[in-house]
Order: structure tokens, then sequence, then C-alpha cells
């Protein structure tokens, strides 16, 4: 499947998910408009002064924080059966009288902590309702919220939940847009964590998830099934740890960009969300007291955030920067947007604005994911291929017909001169055998321990033939590492074959394997003719070459290390292999979750 096909594809089925999303939130809530009708007119407010003056709600008056606003307004002749009424206060505290008879009080009890969330308060009205008078008190201790009712509905009291649901369903279903993406991409995260195809996935699937939760909270939808403080506080705890969330998916990802500022901030977010819930909710805090401080730090996250995925993409650390950019850029100003109508209206933070730029950012980094969960695959199998050939390829020119043949010759004379070396050399022609042929075998990497039992077996062949011209000096500090099949036998075999043997008074080859600034490393110097190492990197290059080159992709591949060469005609050649100490896994992915740079 072509990369346009496979786009169009993924681009399909979203649109067809969001169609199916849309039908099936509309089929589950029944058309509820009959039975409904706006109770907003007539509505009469008793001044201090003792006069009243009639209003059309929604209101605001200047009413000083703490004081009651009393609105009294007379119930239509002809009224639902079942009847009663419906309206939001936003942190107020609500009291309902039907002429002197308390009807509903909110809050019934005595809440948790110092905070007053909002609610939706759903009145029963008596059956005898019909041209009494209806008296609502709200009293609000923030000056912000004092002295303000949104609209009122009247209607039969069961219809009424339904009204508002089907309200509130469009902005609410954007939060919960916004969650399944974040749940697709975490369930990509978890099935795909064998090839590490991007580590950063499972933090931004949760962030989406945290980021949904406090949207779908903040739309206001009356959830019968979680009770009001419990709401409220999940709200603003989902938040306050989506803060935290950003700065981790900022310093996974680019954690070379500003990371030790990023980590802190990570810290900082984190432990403040902590404190600042358990503060609140022993009641020493007011949520919106210091909600100010709150909406600054989120807005200075997502400034941030912005200024992190701008220099990514001038520096060009990742493919398809350039629409998550703007995407993060489109959220920072309905951030901004929706902070200064929360102070310069009755708006709530996170309104369409933001809901629709997170929504934006979400499916484009769902498009953006299954497209590099698509090239990712296709990318890994292509190198699986290439290093299994590679492997292959080195392995068969190990096993060279000459080299069977001579050692075979050389037992065959050892039988009748020195029968316990034929003995011996036939068990380290067999190791050497076997070491190559396991090498075929689908394993990334093997003891070093190993590798080095291999090593010894070609060097006691290769002895037994050259005698006094091949010297081996072992310097083994380390070894209990992995290193990937064929990755020092190789070295040593060239630097006997083409460097100590082609001299005729022959010459040492040096083997080392220590600790050195978090890597292992591994050295094979020898004192032979050496080469041109400038012409490793060349089209028209020799087999040793080829070799050499071979290695160095597996290490780089499957190790995430890295191989250096020395060499100077006349003089020797030396090569260094590193390995990260931290262990690996597949394809030279560490198991922490964080990327080696040379997967990008």
């Amino acid at each position: 499947m072509g990369e346009k096909k496979f786009a169009g594809a993924m681009a399909l089925v979203m649109i067809v998910f969001a169609v199916i999303m849309e039908i099936y939130s509309y089929k589950v809530i029944p058309d509820i408009e009959v039975g409904v009708s706006s109770f907003n007119d007539n509505w009469t407010i008793k001044e201090e002064n003792g006069e009243s003056v009639q209003v059309t709600l929604p209101v605001k008056r200047q009413v000083p924080a703490g004081q009651e606003l009393v609105l009294e307004n007379r119930i239509p002749d002809k009224f639902y059966m079942n009847g009663g009424i419906v309206f939001r206060s936003r942190q107020q505290e609500v009291e309902v009288y039907m002429e002197e008879e308390l009807l509903y009080k909110y809050p019934e009890k005595e809440l948790i902590g110092q905070s007053l969330p909002g609610n939706w308060n759903f009145v029963m009205l008596p059956k005898d309702c019909e041209g009494k008078t209806l008296t609502v008190k709200i009293r609000s201790p923030y000056q912000k919220f004092s002295g303000q009712i949104g609209e009122i509905y009247y209607g039969n009291y069961s219809e009424l939940l339904d009204f508002i649901i089907k309200k509130q369903t469009p902005i609410f279903r954007m939060g919960i847009l916004i969650g399944i993406a974040g749940a697709v991409i975490e369930v990509l995260a978890v099935v795909l964590r064998k090839y590490r195809i991007y580590s950063y996935q499972e933090l931004l699937g949760g962030l989406l998830i945290l980021a949904s939760v406090w949207l779908c909270g903040e739309s206001q939808m009356p959830l019968v099934f979680l009770g009001v403080e419990a709401k409220y506080y999940v709200t603003i705890m989902a938040l306050l740890f989506l803060l935290m969330f950003v700065y981790g998916y900022l310093y996974v990802r680019w954690g070379n960009i500003q990371g030790k500022i990023t980590r802190r901030l990570f810290y900082f977010s984190g432990i403040a969300g902590a404190g600042t819930m358990g503060l609140s909710v022993a009641g020493i805090w007011d949520l919106m007291r210091i909600m100010p401080g709150i909406l600054v730090f989120a807005g200075g996250t997502a400034g941030y955030a912005f200024w992190i995925h701008l220099r990514a993409f001038l520096k060009k650390e990742g493919r398809y920067l350039g629409s998550e950019t703007v995407c993060v850029g489109l959220i920072l100003a309905a951030a901004l947007v929706e902070i200064l109508f929360f102070y310069s209206r009755s708006n709530n933070i996170a309104g369409p604005f933001v809901r629709l730029t997170m929504l934006l950012y979400a499916l484009n980094h769902f498009r953006i994911d299954l497209l590099e969960t698509y090239y990712g695959l296709r990318e890994r199998a292509e190198l699986e291929k290439r290093l299994r050939r590679s492997q292959a390829e080195l392995m068969t020119s190990q096993i060279k017909p000459h080299f069977i043949y001579n050692t075979l010759n050389s037992i065959r004379a050892l039988v009748r001169i020195d029968p316990e070396t034929a003995y011996n050399t036939i068990y380290d022609f067999s190791t050497y055998l076997r070491e190559n042929l396991r090498s075929l075998e689908d394993v990334d990497v093997i003891p070093f321990s190993q590798e080095l039992k291999h090593v010894k077996a070609y060097v006691n062949i290769e002895k037994i033939r050259f005698e006094e011209r091949v010297q081996v000096v072992f310097d083994i500090r380390e070894q209990n590492f992995q290193v990937p099949p064929l990755s020092v036998q190789p070295l040593v075999e060239n630097a006997v074959k083409h460097g100590i043997c082609k001299k005729i008074q022959g010459g040492t080859v040096w083997i080392r394997s220590y600790k050195e600034s978090g890597d292992y490393v591994i050295e094979v110097e020898d004192n032979g003719i050496g080469f041109d190492s400038s012409n490793v990197g060349e089209k028209n290059r020799q087999n040793k070459s080829m070799g050499l080159e071979n290695i160095c992709f597996r290490i780089q591949e499957i190790s995430g290390g890295s191989m250096e060469i020395f060499s100077r005609p006349g003089e020797g050649t030396k090569v260094v292999l590193r390995v990260p100490e931290k262990k690996t896994s597949y394809y030279g992915k560490e198991e922490d979750g964080h990327e080696n740079n040379h997967s990008r």
C-alpha cells in the first residue's frame, strides 16, 4: 500500500469514526424539546432600598460577595404536569422557595474543603404551584460570581435532565473524542512496545486522556453517577496533573532542548499539583481563590510547550512537526482567549476554543502516530532484513573453504604427531563452526563471554597453523554485558589475516575490554601492516572494509553503540567498539523507554 493510499485510508477512518459518534450521540438522546420551555421573563429583583426591578435572565447585578441576590416570579397558570425548573449556579449557594416553603437548597450538607463547586439545580415543584410566587436566592463567597444567574428552564421534571444533556452534548463530545484519541495512542504504545518506534507515545496518550477528563468535567454535563464535589475535584486534579504530563512529554521527547529546565518544571508541577489538591481537600486552601495562579501556570505551560515545539521544528528534530507546532500554537492562543473571557465575562475556562484546538491537536497526532507506526514498522521490517542479511553475509564470509581445508589438514597431521593437540583443536574447530552457525539464529545479542569463547577458539586454530608468528594477548576486565553475535571475532580474524600475517615476522594482537564513562569498551589492536582507514567509506572497497562496515552497522542498530577505526599503513590497526552500559533489547532501544540518538 502506497503512502498516499494509506494516509487517505487513515483520514477516512477518522471521518467515519466522527460521523458514527455524532449519529450515536443523537440516537441515545431522544427529541426532548417538547415539554421544556424558557422561564427567563418577568423576574423581579428586590433592591436594598426596597424597590423592585423587573429583569430578563440571564442577569448580573452589582452585589457584594456573600450578599444574597433575591429573584421572584409567578408560576404560569398552565404549568406542566410533574413540573420543575432547572438552572446552573456557578460557585454559589442556592435556595428556592414556593411562597414561604423551602423547596430546594444547595449545598444540602457541609462540603469537603472550602471550595463551592458549580451545580445544575433541578427543583421539583408541587402539583398546585400554578399562579404561586417562586423565590430564588443566590449567594456566592466570590465577588466574580456574586449577583449573577443564568437562564432558567421549566417543564416536565423527568425531561429536564434529558434537555440539559442534549444541550451540553456537543461540547461534552469534543472532550470524549480527545480521550478516545488518547486511548488509541495509549493502546498503540502498549501493543508496539516491543518495537519502541517512539517512546513518548505512552505519555502522549496519558496526556490526552487527562485533558479529556478535565474538559469533560468543565463541560457542565450533569453526571448523575458522580457527585458534585467528586466531579469538581476530579476535574481540577486532571488539570493540575495534565500540566505535569505536558512537561514529562516534552522531556521524554526533546530532552536535548532545555532538558534541565523541563525536568525541574516536571517535578515542580507534580509536587505543586499534589500539594494543592491535598491542602484544598483539607480545607486549608480554597481552589477558587488560587485559581488565577493555576490559570497563569497553565497558560505559561502552553507557552513553554509551544516554544519547545517551535525549537524542535527549527532544528528538524522529527517528522510532521510543522502541523504539530501549528496545533500547539492554536491551543496557546485559545487558552489566552479563554482566560481573558473568564475574567472579563461569565464564560468558563476551557470553553469551545480550547476544546476545538485540543481536538484538532489530538486528531492530528492520531494521524501522525498512525503514519509513524506504519512507516516505523515498514522501516523495522526492512532493517530486520538488512540485519539478518548482514549477519548471514558476515557468517558465510568467516567460513571460507580454504580455512576449513587448512584446519582439517592441520588436524590430520596432528593426529599422528601430537594426538592431544589434535583432540583440543577438533574441539576448538567445532566450537568455531558452532558459534558461526549459531549467529544465524533469531538472537539479537549474546553475552560477551560467549563471543570471547568464539574468539579464543579461532585464535587457538590459527596458532596451530602459524605458531610463533601469531601472538594474542587478552586483557579482559569486563565481560558481563551483551554484544551482537560475530561482532568481535571477525575483527580478530581481520587483525590476524590482514594485519600481522602479512608481515614476515608476524606480530601481536591485543584484545581488551573495560568500562569507561557508562560504556563497555572493546579494543582489538594489532601491530600489523595497517591500512588507510579513510578508504572504508568508499564505494569500491575490499572485503575487509565491507566486513568492518557490516560490524559497525550491527553494533549501531542492535546495541546502540559505535565503532571507531584507527589505522596507519606500516604501523598497525586499532578498532574500538563502544556498547552502552544500559541493557538493550530491540535494535538499540533502551528498556527504560528513552531512544538513543541514532534512532532519529
